[in-house]
């Protein structure tokens, strides 16, 4: 049963992150706990449901002050001494009329299911979008119903989300504020993590030098590729309507960053291509895999894309901690291959079945490793679907291969699974998936139907 608490006020003030050449600064000034329980997902955590209040001094010699709502889910033990800043995806308040509160999204947890509480990161998601709590107002409802406490708040600014976003980050490093309740234990390592809308949010924050202060010590850039999102600088003061290319990061900037790419970012927007040999930067473009793959967003179309991206993040998570914790570099880029036309669109090179070359290839897209067929398609595997409706053009398509032509590539289930296993285990081996993920891949092969009569059947 959840215990609604009195609310609980951090007495103690943060001080002041300076953003550059200590113009425009934020603190916070309190934090109210609405709601702990342990959480349901994971045993030995908590969840804490908060609302973040703070002022800012802007560079333009304002001030004002924002009231936002905060996730916090930490270890008990205080864990590995990661924190996770989640900037939760509110891109379809932004498109589609009427959207609710569930287009508020947290995918850090989406793409990595529970992993992060797994493995002892301390977690902490805020909304830092003016017109989500423009939209939704100050307070949630006081009925009894069920609500997304992410979707409430007052925000003055939208650019105002880069103090929020910093004094987020402060929380996890100095959680000591708390009074009156237990928190977390403090972290050395703090990673911001975005994906698509949030992911260029995270780009934005970079390149401009909002992370000059040392807020966050790794960025995850999610599905959205070298592509920032900036605000307007008049009344609404929201994001402008479109992503545009980003100016180069800082080199001042000593953050470590991985971004994650989908076929679908590179298509729309040849302008996220991220292909920077900066020694702080890996990207990794994911072959065959859409934006909005089915296991990330089902349900989107029947044929949409089947193929799965998040082994990848739940790598990229380790690999984030244990290059800027540990200095151990994470796993080089992997491109896709292909030409930018003179129109500035990149089009991508195919291989005989009409999947793409290169990149990061999961199991179920074909190479040769030492010699032999690794990977195994089971259709092609595209990043857009050529539609008017964005959403569904992102979520890409699979198009299975006839029963005749499964049969000729896999004749026997072991050429299946020994394909789908030397595949994975090279993933592994170099650092791109987990372990546990490599098992899965061939399990799931082995009990799959291809390459048996019973197969061929259906």
């Amino acid at each position: 049963m959840q215990t609604r608490f009195k609310q609980l006020i951090f007495a103690k003030s943060l001080v002041g992150l300076i953003a550059l050449a200590g113009a425009a600064s934020a603190a916070v000034t309190s934090v109210t706990v609405d709601m702990s329980q342990p959480f349901d997902e994971v045993s030995g955590y908590q969840y804490v449901e908060g609302t973040m209040n703070g002022v800012v001094s802007r560079d333009d010699g304002s001030q004002g002050e924002y009231s936002v709502p905060v996730v916090l889910i930490y270890p008990d033990n205080g864990g590995n001494s990661i924190g996770v800043v989640d900037l939760p995806n509110t891109v379809a308040i932004h498109m589609v009329p009427g959207a609710g509160e569930g287009a508020v999204i947290q995918y850090s947890r989406v793409t990595t299911e529970n992993y992060l509480f797994e493995t002892g990161h301390t977690y902490l998601s805020v909304q830092w979008d003016k017109l989500v709590t423009d939209t939704f107002g100050a307070t949630p409802p006081d009925d009894g119903s069920d609500f997304n406490h992410l979707a409430y708040g007052t925000i003055e600014r939208g650019d105002d989300a880069f103090h929020i976003i910093r004094d987020a980050a402060s929380i996890l490093r100095d959680p000591d504020v708390l009074v009156g309740a237990d928190g977390p234990a403090p972290v050395d390592t703090v990673i911001s993590s975005g994906f698509s809308q949030s992911g260029a949010l995270i780009n934005e924050f970079l390149a401009h030098g909002e992370n000059l202060s040392g807020a966050f010590d790794g960025n995850l850039i999610g599905k959205m590729g070298f592509l920032c999102w900036s605000f307007q600088d008049e009344p609404p003061f929201i994001l402008e309507p479109d992503p545009a290319p980003c100016p180069d990061h800082p080199a001042s900037d000593p953050s470590l960053s991985i971004m994650i790419a989908a076929e679908s970012d590179l298509i729309v927007a040849a302008a996220a291509l991220a292909r920077s040999d900066a020694a702080n930067w890996r990207s990794y473009e994911l072959a065959g895999v859409s934006h909005l793959p089915a296991p990330i967003f089902p349900g989107l179309h029947p044929d949409q894309n089947t193929a799965n991206s998040q082994q990848v993040f739940r790598a990229a998570f380790r690999n984030l901690g244990l290059w800027v914790a540990e200095d151990i570099p994470a796993p080089a880029s992997k491109h896709i291959e292909g030409t930018i036309a003179a129109d500035g669109s990149f089009h991508i090179d195919l291989d005989e079945d009409g999947n793409a070359l290169g990149g990061l290839r999961l199991p179920h897209m074909e190479q040769v490793i030492d010699g032999k067929v690794a990977g195994a398609p089971r259709g092609i595997y595209t990043g857009i679907n050529p539609v008017e409706n964005f959403f569904v053009m992102i979520a890409g398509l699979f198009v299975p291969f006839s029963e005749a032509e499964l049969a000729e590539r896999y004749p026997n289930p072991g050429s299946y699974v020994s394909r789908v296993a030397r595949a994975a285990e090279h993933l592994r081996d170099a650092g791109y998936i987990l372990a546990h993920d490599k098992d899965a891949y061939v399990k799931e092969a082995a009990q799959s139907d291809i390459g048996s009569r019973r197969g061929r059947r259906r």
